[in-house]
């Protein structure tokens, strides 16, 4: 891995640059790609010119032997097959529409090697942690807020008037795809956690409630999803908080990506807090013109029926990667993952049936509510 990124580097730069640069495996966190640090060499002669004037680049290394167009997250049988690596087009796109993402400076495919602008390392999650009590937090919170109403005003004029293309828009969060996501925790999170008999005589009934909530959700409007628009795909660099991990964007529910903010699997919010920035979204779409803002009551329910599912979703990849990528690191996520999804039965009417068998099937769940 470390010489094809050194070759990538020869031939972006030069043999010397590529021979002296100091290179540091910084991981991949769930995915498959892994990150290197590159430390561009300041003292050669005669001096290069760096792009931007940095010192730093980051380089995304794909996998050797993988399909480098799949997605890790999975997908409906009709998404459009890409002929362009995802994160390339839809970088382009969003950069194209005013977003602000990192730079590629580099596309080398025939080696799995990108090169791209070193934003640094301070994460949204980073800020939040640091923040000196819960009204920093929810500040901070409040300008992730806002930057993802920008996203979804510009995608919406886009829309309006096309002037730009995307492997996103071939792509949708459709009832198969929903769907998948929830038999993805039936299958880890309970029969491959669990055991087979976990579900024992609720399994038809599981099965009906999940139509019932994909459908539910397939009713709700649409718009361009990032998917993970969460606390460690945020970065602030020079005060501007900066979009990553976008790659796996598609068309999706509106609420989609604010649920994966503000129910996060790796920063844990109280519910009054979630409660207050859901308003705060709500507020400041009206004002941008958003349309779904003007129903805020359908925009709350959906909230809820969107945590469900995406925190199912969610539990059930934890065990995958843990069982099938042999990664334990995100094991400790799936409690308050459940406990996220026992929160948002306890807000919505109509689904009591699904709190009830979560209560006897699901030992990370505890007790059904008293709702009736």
């Amino acid at each position: 891995m470390e010489q094809r990124l050194r070759q990538t580097l020869s031939d972006f730069f030069d043999p010397q640059v590529a021979e002296h640069a100091r290179l540091e495996n910084l991981g991949g966190h769930a995915s498959l790609r892994i990150y290197w640090r590159v430390h561009l060499p300041s003292d050669l002669q005669p001096p290069r010119v760096y792009p931007r004037g940095e010192l730093t680049q980051m380089a995304m290394v794909l996998p050797e032997g993988a399909d480098q167009m799949a997605s890790d997250e999975g997908g409906s049988s009709a998404d459009a097959r890409p002929t362009e690596l995802p994160f390339v087009d839809v970088q382009r796109y969003l950069a194209n529409i005013g977003l602000p993402v990192p730079a590629i400076d580099r596309v080398d495919m025939a080696r799995g090697v990108l090169l791209l602008e070193d934003l640094g390392d301070e994460m949204f999650e980073h800020a939040v942690l640091a923040a000196s009590g819960p009204d920093d937090v929810e500040d901070l919170y409040r300008q992730a807020i806002e930057l993802l109403v920008d996203l979804q005003m510009r995608v919406e004029a886009e829309r309006a008037e096309p002037r730009y293309q995307s492997v996103a828009f071939g792509r949708a969060f459709d009832a198969e795809l929903l769907r998948w996501e929830l038999d993805h925790y039936r299958e880890w999170g309970l029969d491959n956690h669990y055991g087979p008999d976990a579900l024992g005589e609720h399994r038809e009934a599981l099965n009906a409630l999940f139509d019932r909530l994909t459908d539910e959700i397939c009713a709700l409007p649409t718009t361009l999803v990032l998917r993970d628009y969460q606390s460690r795909n945020i970065m602030r660099k020079q005060g501007t908080w900066v979009l990553i991990d976008f790659q796996d964007a598609l068309i999706g529910p509106v609420i989609y990506d604010l649920v994966a903010l503000l129910r996060d699997s790796y920063i844990e919010l109280q519910p009054d807090q979630v409660a207050r920035l859901l308003e705060v979204y709500i507020d400041h779409g009206a004002r941008r013109g958003l349309p779904w803002c003007a129903d805020a009551e359908t925009l709350r329910r959906a909230f809820y029926l969107q945590t469900l599912q995406r925190k199912l979703k969610d539990a059930g990849r934890f065990i995958f990667i843990d069982k099938v990528k042999h990664n334990p690191g995100f094991l400790d996520y799936y409690q308050p993952s459940i406990g996220y999804v026992r929160q948002a039965l306890h807000a919505l009417d109509g689904y009591h049936g699904l709190d009830a068998i979560l209560a006897a099937v699901e030992p990370a769940y505890g007790e059904p509510s008293t709702a009736p």
